[in-house]
């Protein structure tokens, strides 16, 4: 749906002479807290959202943008900074596209605004399919999700554990989960040896 109304828009606007950017993998090309003046439209590679959590860290959210599509058209017709970081997760090149254009083109041309609306409501089922699928999962399912993210790309203390420094209410708004929930499930996943708690610190340990 995104990719039918990039196509619809470069068709009906001007869409020519964009501003082009290349980043490398990793690189953060929209800043979460920014009130973007121009959006995304990924040529090659991929981008995807990297959503913060509070002051406690971030995670991934399995939102991607593919060739061919604009990132963060959500935020359309919008004032409110972005809430997550937009990462190009392989070398991906983009063409900026106005913010100001696209809202214009889409009073100019109204045949523009069926596919945006159709990319919306698309995306907005996306997530609450996402949202079932997780409230489904068990407490030490949602707990343990939580801690591989927190851990990914991190290196191992000298002990071997990897150190996770994050409070009980932080951890139990992430993992979507009551604190007496939490506090049984974490007391018996230190019984079986996967983590050793802490004050604010939880040390996932080795298998």
């Amino acid at each position: 749906m995104n990719r039918q109304f990039a196509t619809a828009l470069a068709s009906a606007a001007s869409c020519r002479d964009l501003p082009t950017q290349a980043a490398v993998t990793g690189q953060t090309v929209l800043h979460a807290g920014a009130a973007p003046v121009a959006l995304p439209w990924v040529e090659t590679g991929r981008l995807h959202a990297m959503v913060h959590l509070g002051n406690e860290g971030r995670r991934v959210v399995p939102v991607s943008f593919d060739p061919g599509e604009i990132a963060m058209c959500s935020h359309l017709f919008s004032r409110e900074p972005l809430s997550a970081d937009i990462v190009a997760t392989c070398d991906t090149v983009v063409r900026w596209l106005p913010r100001a254009d696209i809202e214009a083109a889409v009073y100019r041309f109204p045949a523009l605004a069926l596919p945006l609306a159709q990319f919306l409501a698309q995306r907005l089922r996306e997530v609450q399919a996402r949202e079932r699928i997780w409230l489904q999962r068990s407490v030490r399912a949602r707990l343990w999700a939580v801690l591989m993210r927190e851990i990914e790309g991190e290196q191992r203390s000298p002990d071997g554990g990897w150190p996770i420094h994050i409070t009980h209410e932080a951890l139990a708004e992430r993992a979507g989960v009551s604190r007496p929930k939490l506090s049984l499930a974490l007391k018996a996943m230190e019984r079986e040896g996967v983590l050793r708690l802490g004050r604010r610190l939880i040390t996932v340990t080795p298998s």
